[in-house]
């Protein structure tokens, strides 16, 4: 029986989660939902608490609970959301795995039969490989690795963000995701965002591959562009020179980088730039101070025009719904 889903893409954000998606896509037997769900693991945690939502008052209920959530805010505002009596018709079952399938087929436009594989690109996944494997024994899972040097630099381009924590956070999920992903056998594969972008047909063939698929050329630029931030926003084609700026980092916040996560950056098979050192992570102090400097920074870039106080909120409740 050919794979059917899911397929869960997964990274470190601004690291090419949006560029794989949209390549991927452009395959007429895969269909990943286009906006980011980033509940699922909530939703799994908490899904007792809802009680049998075949009935439809308990869904109803828990419909309007769940419009809080950024997924929902973003399809109300750029997509519209699936209305509760079609997502109840959907589920095939009334588990947490048989909801969320249901929305997520409607969303990509996979429905049972189709033999679409459906999916979804959440990056904060990355944490959470084996719940994804517990409720889906069959799923897939992609994950994509950036140089922490060029993902740090880009966390600050986008949102201002601290690159000692960005390069703490980077250490820390990636080499989680690997040792997690190790354990799902043939159901996990790592790509590497500058091979994406300099060997594109090969790592895709390969992604076919991976999910029994046969390429195709048409894979080779999306659609539309994949990025609204940073330096390949508006872009339909690979651009192929988008890796390497962590060169023009100052040397003493490329050492640090590298004191942090040099150990995991070479295990993913990144040269260094400097000496191997001993590794020297941030403090918790310092980790904890970092972050709410990066709240601020977050509310304050409003790339959606919503204002500070609306924009700390959604991230606020972001937080809440991908750390819950």
């Amino acid at each position: 029986m050919s794979f059917a889903g899911p397929l869960f893409i997964v990274g470190m954000p601004r690291s090419g989660t949006k560029l794989l998606l949209g390549l991927l896509n452009r395959h007429p037997r895969i269909a990943v939902a286009t906006f980011e769900t980033e509940f699922l693991p909530w939703l799994a945690r908490r899904f007792e608490r809802f009680g049998n939502l075949r009935d439809r008052r308990r869904f109803d209920a828990f419909y309007a609970a769940m419009q809080r959530h950024s997924y929902f805010q973003y399809r109300r505002e750029r997509g519209g959301v699936v209305d509760a009596a079609s997502w109840h018709a959907a589920c095939a079952e009334y588990t947490a795995a048989g909801v969320f399938e249901a929305l997520v087929r409607l969303d990509a436009e996979a429905p049972r039969g189709s033999g679409r594989i459906w999916g979804d690109k959440s990056p904060s996944y990355i944490d959470d490989l084996p719940l994804l494997k517990q409720l889906y024994p069959a799923a897939k899972v992609l994950h994509i690795v950036r140089d922490v040097r060029d993902y740090c630099l880009s966390t600050r381009k986008a949102w201002g963000k601290d690159m000692l924590r960005a390069a703490q956070r980077w250490a820390d999920d990636v080499r989680k995701a690997r040792a997690d992903g190790a354990t799902l056998g043939a159901g996990y594969l790592e790509l590497r965002y500058e091979d994406l972008l300099e060997r594109t047909e090969a790592e895709l063939r390969r992604a076919c591959a991976f999910l029994g698929v046969d390429f195709r050329p048409e894979m080779l630029t999306l659609a539309r562009p994949a990025e609204n931030l940073g330096d390949a926003r508006g872009a339909t084609d690979i651009l192929a020179g988008n890796s390497g700026k962590w060169r023009a980092l100052e040397p003493r916040t490329l050492a640090r980088i590298e004191e942090i996560a040099g150990p995991v950056l070479a295990e993913c098979g990144y040269a260094l730039a400097l000496p191997p050192r001993p590794q020297r992570r941030l403090s918790a102090a310092e980790m904890r101070l970092a972050q709410l400097k990066d709240a601020w920074h977050l509310a304050r870039a409003d790339h959606n025009g919503w204002g500070f106080w609306r924009t700390a909120l959604f991230h606020l409740r972001y937080f809440a719904a991908t750390r819950g």
